[in-house]
């Protein structure tokens, strides 16, 4: 037995140690995985056993539960007080009074003196296989096997999605690499018990084994377990990451595809936004017009109206004087009929008449120019009335056109704001792509801290791509 797990001892630590070396691509990676989950399964299985198979796993426990009997029915008959077997401390004491109360050994020393010793050597194991573990996997994976996506100012739902995904991954193997970690350290003076997993397997020893008396019998499965969940949670994280790989080159796919049309749809709606504006400029020409006219017909009518009223206070003045020269003519008439001939008194009267004849030629005159201002306000009334119309239909025309460019604009503002965010995406994605499918960045997983460092080429590559993809204006 001691040469079988000697060998197994062997091969497993050579394969931990090729885990050290870092592979060219994500597959071999893969590979150093998955070579880790089935050579260090069969490392840590220090027992009697051919295989892994959990049958015959169980077969050598419950052979351990039935020599560590049959030990503390010796002790038993020699009325010694039994101890709860749950640590090294413990296995070595169970040993010291076996040897001390025993006269003959029945074959219980020899085996739980193997089982010591497979013991201890499989604890050493485990601690070495768990650091290289936690060095060649954990430390692997958190540096290389991750999103690369930092930009809190373009949000991109596949990278937040894996990150969220893989921060529960490292969550997990945290935890569990702790738990793993403080049992095997516990082991040498008491197991902590509440730190044991649940499974179907060491369920199934609960029943064959009895784990109050021996509950170091659960220790080596329980740390399988954990390693194995360990194990299955790095494949998953490769699986997730390779996967996340085919998502970014989708999404980098459908982003440009969808970019392009948005900017060929933004392109034509820049053409239809000239017309727009066009058309808004020509209703406004047509407007400021429409209203100076108005404003012109509205002076042109105010002088007009002011030039009537003048005629008007003329005329009602020249009427007055005409009839006053008039009373004095009858005056003169009624005079002259009763006196004597009065030469004075005829050329007044004369001169009078004249003046009135005068007068009445002046009225005729300011009566016609009455009647030709009084039509000249009627038609600069209607012209004014007819322009009011036409102004108040444009007013309307204008407003209307003005509020479609207005939304156009704001349309064609947030399909900018779509190309720039599809772009920036875009431009996010080729930068995660190039990081992720870079050789530079596997070949420096080891020595890259937690902040990513990229090589210089990498970086130039990154420049170059940010230069040729402006934001769309």
């Amino acid at each position: 037995m001691d040469s079988s797990r000697s060998c197994r001892t062997d091969t497993s630590l050579v394969s931990v140690d090729d885990l050290v070396q870092p592979p060219a691509t994500l597959a071999e990676v893969k590979s150093g995985l998955q070579r880790a989950y089935l050579e260090g399964i069969d490392f840590i299985s220090f027992y009697q056993c051919a295989s892994d198979e959990e049958d015959e796993f169980e077969k050598y426990l419950v052979k351990c539960n039935e020599q560590f009997l049959q030990a503390n029915n010796e002790l038993r008959r020699k009325n010694v007080t039994l101890k709860v077997l749950d640590s090294e401390l413990e296995i070595v004491t169970l040993l010291n009074t076996l040897r001390e109360k025993c006269e003959v050994d029945k074959g219980e020393i020899g085996f739980i003196s193997e089982f010591w010793e497979n013991i201890k050597a499989t604890m050493e194991s485990m601690t070495i296989l768990l650091n290289k573990f936690k060095t060649s996997v954990v430390e692997r994976l958190r540096g290389n096997c991750i999103s690369y996506y930092n930009n809190t100012e373009i949000h991109l739902d596949v990278s937040a999605r894996y990150t969220e995904e893989i921060t529960k991954y490292l969550t997990d193997l945290e935890r569990t690499l702790n738990d793993t970690q403080i049992l095997i350290k516990s082991y040498s003076s008491g197991v902590h018990q509440d730190m044991f997993s649940h499974t179907k397997f060491t369920e199934g020893i609960l029943v064959s084994c009895d784990l109050k008396a021996f509950p170091i019998l659960r220790l080596f499965p329980d740390l399988t377990e954990k390693i194995e969940s360990m194990l299955s949670i790095a494949l998953m994280w490769l699986d997730r990451d390779e996967k996340y790989m085919y998502e970014i080159n989708d999404y980098i796919r459908e982003t440009r595809s969808m970019a392009k049309k948005r900017v060929d749809e933004m392109k034509i709606q820049k053409e239809k936004l000239k017309k727009f504006e066009k058309a808004v400029k020509s209703a406004n020409i047509l407007l400021h017009n429409n209203k100076e006219k108005l404003q012109r017909i509205e002076t042109d009518l105010n002088q007009l109206e002011q030039t009537f009223g003048v005629y008007k206070q003329q005329m009602q003045m020249k009427y007055g004087e005409k009839s006053q020269k008039e009373s004095m003519v009858d005056f003169l008439k009624i005079t002259l009929s009763q006196t004597k001939k009065n030469y004075n008194l005829q050329l007044k009267r004369q001169r009078l008449l004249k003046q009135v004849e005068e007068l009445e030629g002046f009225l005729d005159h300011l009566e016609q120019d009455l009647s030709g201002v009084q039509y000249k306000i009627q038609a600069k009334a209607q012209q004014k009335d007819m322009l009011s119309i036409k102004l108040e239909t444009s007013e309307k025309s204008y407003g209307a056109l003005k509020t479609n460019l207005d939304n156009f604009s704001d349309n064609l503002e947030r399909l900018e704001q779509e190309v720039n965010g599809l772009s920036g995406q875009l431009l996010q994605l080729e930068i995660i792509q190039t990081c992720k499918s870079s050789p530079e960045n596997i070949d420096g997983v080891f020595d890259r801290p937690q902040s990513v460092k990229l090589a210089p080429s990498l970086k130039e590559k990154i420049k170059r791509k940010r230069k040729i993809m402006p934001p769309v204006h």
